[in-house]
């Protein structure tokens, strides 16, 4: 499998498999990440639940910027595991958005405004959304040209 690191990845055949790149640009979207977490359900949705309100954040936004860490995080080999795991479930974008969130969860879900570099967060001390990082979003999904 091979990348051209914006998340999408050819197969031995050469066609494309978007699957990352989907799984980011949908669940980086609160309430398409709360549905989601919502469809998975189980202990899964109810760890998500305890560690939102942990951060006094709905379950949704706790998600899409977990997603959206993941989006500007994760290098090229990351990305591509993802995809495999992904590319054989029945459900491909939930499987996948579980394993980025589990892992998040796993390693205590830190959010952009605990990461340096990335300039403002995302998600502000306030709960407000801070859009100042957009750009470096935009050029991680494969949006912009670098």
């Amino acid at each position: 499998m091979h990348s051209n690191g914006a998340g999408e990845f050819r197969s031995q055949g050469g066609e494309k498999v978007m699957l990352v790149t989907d799984l980011i640009h949908s669940c980086s979207n609160d309430q398409v990440a709360q549905a989601a977490t919502c469809c998975i359900g189980g202990v899964f949705a109810e760890r998500v639940r305890a560690v939102a309100l942990e951060k006094g954040i709905s379950e949704g936004r706790f998600v899409a910027v977990v997603v959206r860490n993941f989006a500007l995080r994760a290098d090229e080999t990351e990305r591509a595991l993802l995809a495999s795991e992904m590319n054989g479930s029945d459900q491909p974008i939930l499987s996948g958005l579980r394993r980025v969130v589990e892992k998040a969860l796993e390693s205590g879900a830190q959010f952009a405004d605990d990461v340096k570099g990335y300039g403002l967060p995302f998600v502000r001390r306030d709960g407000d959304l801070s859009f100042d990082g957009t750009p470096r979003l935009r050029r991680a999904v494969g949006l912009d040209a670098r």
